[in-house]
């Protein structure tokens, strides 16, 4: 559980945090799932499009990922604040490092075979396919670098190794008015969507900032944020009193997202009127503000889901403990069911919704039984970022 070992901090566990963190991993199964019936990159593609799916897909980019990396920066500034530093580094090792490297070693690989047979008709030896695969893919951050869903284990680690010197020293020798300071600041309503400002010149300035495969500038914004959102309870006061015009501003500024681009924009509502007149260059007026409503899309989602968390999942049960564990080895194993069971369910002559109902649930089922064995021993725990079970525990623990 996240707790709050801080002065200035609401007292207890933010188990709030705790479901986010379990919703926003389970989500990506049916959000990876409609991948395959919308036109995104992706493992292997259904013959016949879907609107649904591509509308779900457009909603959940705005701020799922997002969310995922502020979450993670909150659990950095609670575990800086119960550990040394040489035992962070070492947690973080474990909790990362291991997983990531058998991921790219073991799960990853598979997702990408499924794609070679099903775009470029490969029939070869999958021993041959694999050690070229790992040959051209395991160097980081280049052209033909594949790490599939893992490249948000790759942006932790990189976000450790580039952040820990700066966080370790705010959250062990920065002075307690710092917080504070923060805290009466972002206690005023509509102060905490200052983070507006960075995430729109990320947004804004791509050219040497942000690629489609390169985010590394763009996910670090949520990553600081996180670490001092929960640094003191007047974030939080700034959280509850901006909620109510976060869930109107959600509403709008998506509503206006669709309209201009959905399901593409020669076919969206606005689409064709705005883009014609104004464009969608780098650099241009239509651009800009683009850009500007999409960050500011993104952080009125995630401050009306923090306001909604805080008020309705501050709870804790047996189910979340076991959920809680889950998260990181369902994180790893998510894609791989559902690309190798959607090699097979697109072939066969169905309409879209039955075909992504079918591949979502057995994805669902497939990551849950792997999920059951894997938390079964320590090696297989280990190798997941787990925590290791002391010898009296039992597997139902």
């Amino acid at each position: 559980m996240i707790a709050t070992p801080t002065v200035g901090l609401i007292p207890g566990r933010h188990h709030y945090l705790d479901w986010l963190r379990v919703l926003v991993v389970l989500m990506l199964i049916p959000f990876h799932t409609a991948m395959t019936f919308a036109p995104y990159a992706w493992y292997l593609r259904n013959d016949q499009l879907n609107d649904a799916t591509i509308g779900l897909i457009m909603v959940l980019d705005k701020y799922h990922m997002e969310l995922l990396f502020l979450i993670a920066g909150a659990a950095t500034f609670f575990s800086l604040g119960v550990r040394s530093g040489g035992q962070y580094v070492s947690e973080r090792l474990r909790r990362l490092v291991v997983p990531l490297v058998f991921g790219m070693l073991v799960v990853v690989p598979p997702c990408y075979w499924v794609a070679a047979v099903h775009f470029a008709a490969y029939d070869g030896s999958h021993l041959s396919w694999y050690l070229t695969f790992l040959k051209q893919s395991l160097t980081p951050f280049q052209e033909e670098f594949h790490a599939g869903a893992l490249w948000f284990l790759w942006y932790l680690v990189l976000y450790t190794a580039a952040l820990f010197p700066l966080f370790w020293l705010v959250r062990r020798k920065a002075p307690d008015r710092l917080f504070r300071g923060l805290g009466r600041f972002f206690s005023w309503p509509g102060a905490i969507l200052v983070f507006v400002i960075p995430t729109a010149l990320v947004e804004i300035y791509p050219s040497w900032i942000i690629t489609s495969d390169f985010q590394v500038f763009y996910y670090v914004i949520f990553f600081f944020a996180g670490f001092f959102l929960f640094s003191h309870a007047g974030f939080m006061k700034g959280i509850d009193h901006t909620g109510p015009i976060a869930i109107a501003g959600a509403i709008i500024t998506m509503t206006l997202y669709m309209l201009l681009v959905f399901p593409e924009w020669r076919q969206a509502v606005l689409g064709p009127w705005f883009w014609t007149r104004y464009h969608g260059e780098p650099g241009t007026a239509g651009y800009v503000v683009f850009r500007i409503l999409i960050s500011f899309t993104t952080w009125f989602w995630l401050v009306a889901i923090l306001y909604l968390a805080r008020r309705f999942l501050d709870f804790g049960n047996r189910f979340l403990r076991y959920a809680n564990d889950a998260v990181l080895p369902y994180y790893v194993i998510h894609s791989t069911p559902i690309a190798v069971i959607g090699l097979y369910v697109v072939q066969w002559d169905m309409d879209v919704l039955p075909k992504y109902v079918i591949n979502t649930v057995l994805a669902f089922l497939a990551t849950a039984a792997i999920y059951e064995v894997v938390r079964r021993t320590n090696v297989t725990r280990f190798l997941f970022g787990m925590r290791l079970r002391r010898r009296q525990e039992g597997p139902g623990t």
